[in-house]
């Protein structure tokens, strides 16, 4: 194939909770698709977020995080990660290299069951693979590396590239491996593309990405965000824009589902309080998103035990595994 030719295809992004799956995917896209906490488990639904440059075209599958699946909700979390895997024409590994390191500096194994768990995965699925060795920014030299020594003879196959996903060292030397692997073909979508993913979708995620950040406990995990209503409404008055009409104001109606009464009383707060702090950061970015001006209203019910219901969890998008 020549070095010239341009290629396009599917990169599954997989790794442990909290490796920065989703902080490498907004720093590819240069744009906020993916939401991000410092809480392991964000990821829920397996994002797509689409790099397009002259020689390339990446479809970046997000997808959260391989872990011992307890609940129904969980084990529906790691059978979409396991699946990307299998349908892409590649994967990336992305290890959080802080992690090993503070475990690597206590004398404990850097290829843990849990991590060899995923070793295993890219085995068995018989695509090519890179390793992303992430948060290198935390990490001392010496101690990344035996890092990238155990995951080279671990994955022989598949070079380890050192990246700081939320700095951004490393991600051209990634991006360039990606490329590698991936067959000679034309774009998949067009170039102004950057998701396939709907407004709707993303609304109702960066919504949860504000529980995730502002509640605590247990509470984030116990909630779900269902969009009831979104819709334009136009602006009298306001210029045409490019398409011969300006976009109006975009009216949103979200309801958070928790499990328990107690949850409920958590996510409104005091007076309301918490309930108006989630909305009004939450409307900063959706305004931000939309392009536009926006009315979000947002509900809490209580629905028990909506983690382990088959129906609600493919209501928003998780197959039950």
């Amino acid at each position: 194939m020549p070095e010239d030719a341009h290629r396009s295809g599917v990169v599954a992004l997989v790794g442990r909770p909290n490796a920065g799956k989703s902080t490498l995917l907004n720093r590819v896209l240069g744009e906020k698709l993916a939401i991000t906490s410092p809480r392991p488990q964000t990821t829920r639904n397996r994002i797509v977020g689409i790099h397009t440059r002259p020689d390339m075209q990446v479809v970046l599958l997000d997808t959260p995080g391989i872990h011992e699946p307890g609940t129904p909700l969980n084990r529906a979390m790691v059978r979409l990660a396991r699946t990307a895997v299998t349908e892409a024409d590649a994967a990336c590994w992305v290890f959080d290299a802080e992690r090993a390191a503070r475990q690597h500096a206590r004398g404990k194994p850097i290829l843990h069951p849990g991590i060899e768990a995923i070793a295993r995965l890219l085995d068995e699925a018989g695509v090519p693979s890179v390793v992303a060795a992430n948060k290198i920014d935390l990490v001392k030299k010496p101690l990344l590396l035996p890092i990238i020594d155990a995951l080279s003879k671990r994955l022989p196959a598949s070079p380890v590239i050192p990246i700081s996903a939320l700095a951004g060292d490393g991600v051209d030397a990634l991006l360039a491996a990606w490329r590698e692997r991936l067959p000679e073909g034309p774009p998949l979508y067009p170039a102004d593309h950057l998701t396939t993913q709907s407004e709707r979708f993303v609304v109702a995620e960066l919504i949860r990405e504000k529980i995730f950040r502002l509640t605590r406990q247990e509470v984030p995990y116990a909630t779900a965000v269902v969009i009831e209503r979104f819709e334009e409404e136009p602006l009298p008055g306001e210029p045409a824009g490019e398409g011969g009409e300006a976009r109006g104001r975009v009216v949103i109606f979200a309801r958070i589902l928790v499990e328990r009464p107690s949850q409920k009383g958590i996510v409104i707060g005091k007076g309301g309080r918490m309930l108006k702090r989630i909305g009004t950061e939450a409307r900063r970015e959706i305004m931000a998103l939309l392009g536009t001006r926006v009315h979000l209203d947002l509900h809490v019910s209580v629905k028990p035990r909506w983690s382990s219901d088959p129906r609600m969890l493919r209501e928003l998008g998780i197959e039950e595994g």
